[in-house]
């Protein structure tokens, strides 16, 4: 990595550490709504994350087992939970996307995994793909709101904006990782700077939805 590439990975377990600490603090806060799982959540990922830089530093080749079958599942659920099962409130809608992403995740792994990745782009993009529809979704239903007259206020409005920023930001990257790599590392190389700017990004902004968005409205 880069030396740039270096700060932006090493800051990343800081950023994702803060959006847990202040997501702790405003738990009183949160303790009765669906929200308190968004604390747990970031607990979670901040967790996992330091348990891969650091608990995972001498075993390389089990990163990607880690992450396709546990880091990477659990972020998409947990998303499609909170936007189709909580926010848009289609019950049918969360069982329909995580029946989607399992048969994917089923046929991809089993049949035809790709060893030579962290992440299996294919079932990425199937994951991602199904959660712009979920960001869709719910930009219209909060352009559809008298809340959005206060967004600054709503804590989903930041949620969505910082998951359309980077999972949609940086879809091409996992999309297209396998042919960037062997034939435009220049671009994947560039590419990768902008992944971890974006997800260092992310989590600054899900730490702004507990000091300024309001979970009702």
């Amino acid at each position: 990595m880069t030396t740039l590439q270096t700060f932006f990975y090493n800051l990343l377990s800081f950023t994702e550490a803060l959006s847990a600490i202040i997501g702790v603090a405003y738990y009183s806060k949160l303790k009765n709504t669906y929200w308190k799982w968004f604390v747990a959540y970031l607990i979670f990922i901040a967790a996992a994350e330091l348990f891969s830089k650091y608990g995972l530093r001498f075993f390389p080749e089990m990163r990607k087992v880690y992450y396709d079958f546990l880091i990477i599942p659990i972020q998409f659920f947990f998303f499609y939970w909170l936007y189709a099962y909580k926010s848009l409130k289609r019950a049918h809608l969360f069982w329909s996307l995580c029946a989607v992403y399992l048969l994917t995740f089923s046929l991809t792994h089993f049949f035809d995994i790709d060893k030579t990745r962290i992440i299996n782009m294919i079932t990425y993009s199937v994951g991602t793909l199904q959660l712009l529809v979920l960001v869709i979704l719910e930009f219209f239903k909060q352009i559809k709101s008298d809340t959005i007259l206060k967004f600054f206020n709503v804590k989903m409005f930041y949620v969505n904006f910082g998951v359309a920023l980077f999972y949609i930001g940086t879809l091409p990257f996992f999309a297209f990782d396998g042919f960037a790599v062997e034939h435009t590392k220049e671009i994947w190389n560039n590419y990768w700077t902008v992944f971890l700017v974006l997800n260092n990004v992310l989590y600054l902004i899900f730490t702004a939805s507990f000091i300024w968005g309001k979970p009702h409205l």
